[in-house]
């Protein structure tokens, strides 16, 4: 008979009783330190790390931490100007070999760089450190895309200051453009405005204005339509008059636009 004999464990022998554990340092895209920059704008480091953290990178600034990846902005002197030099670390202060050039605007103080221009500067650093990182960047074209409201139309006689707000938001449309129905979400709004002259010799004078305004209020510009008319013969329905008034408006205020946002606007290659 024969003898069956369980199974025992083989001696391991020259193993530790206890195990000893390794933790590596969290990767770039995981925790990143954004540096401040000397004699650089201020809080500039604090605008590219909330950029960061928008494209999925774990960035941030102020104090450092220990055992992280880190980026170091400095400025170098070129001959057409100064520019920001952004540079990857890894844990152990090694270059990494990984960096990125934006140009600064002129200004006799690198400190005092306007916000506007911070703020751009702040997305372009963050969208080429999102791409050293291997991630896509920022797509400026859509950043920019012009996105347009259109409230009711003021002073228009009749039903026009309802029509000619729905017509031009249609030609606006047609043109290739976004238009809202409310101004939540808008980086554009266009403003109609008519005023109309008493009536002499049976006739009068219809003058429209269509502003075109970021959200801030800042005005890009105007286009003008100016018209005469059979007295009270737009005091009802606009009809077909609408229309046409607002196809004008609409070329006028695409024109505009190519001229403001002209990186929107570039074909693209």
């Amino acid at each position: 008979m024969g003898v069956i004999a369980a199974c025992q464990p083989l001696q391991r022998p020259f193993q530790p009783e206890v195990k000893s554990s390794w933790r590596a340092a969290p990767g770039p895209r995981t925790a990143l330190y954004v540096e401040p920059v000397k004699d650089g704008p201020a809080d500039l480091e604090k605008a590219i790390a909330s950029n960061l953290q928008k494209l999925g990178i774990a960035a941030f600034a102020g104090e450092a931490a220990p055992n992280r990846y880190y980026v170091r902005g400095f400025i170098i002197d070129k001959e057409d100007g100064h520019y920001l030099n952004w540079t990857v670390f890894d844990p152990q202060n090694r270059d990494t070999g990984l960096y990125a050039l934006e140009k600064l605007e002129d200004t006799g103080n690198l400190a005092e760089v306007p916000a506007e221009s911070i703020e751009l500067l702040a997305a372009k650093s963050a969208s080429d450190i999102d791409k050293l990182l291997g991630g896509d960047g920022i797509n400026f074209a859509e950043l920019n895309k012009p996105v347009i409201f259109v409230p009711i139309v003021e002073g228009a006689p009749g039903d026009g200051s309802e029509s000619l707000a729905a017509a031009i938001q249609d030609e606006l449309a047609r043109r290739g453009l976004e238009v809202l129905a409310t101004e939540t979400g808008a980086n554009f709004v266009v403003r109609g405005h008519a005023e109309i002259t008493p009536p002499k010799l049976e006739t009068q004078i219809i003058e429209i204005v269509w502003s075109l305004e970021r959200r801030n209020g800042e005005q890009v510009g105007q286009v003008r339509q100016r018209n005469r008319i059979r007295a009270g013969s737009l005091n009802g329905a606009w009809g077909d008059t609408a229309r046409l008034a607002a196809r004008g408006g609409a070329d006028g205020v695409y024109n505009l636009l190519k001229k403001s946002e002209p990186d929107y606007f570039r074909p693209k290659s």
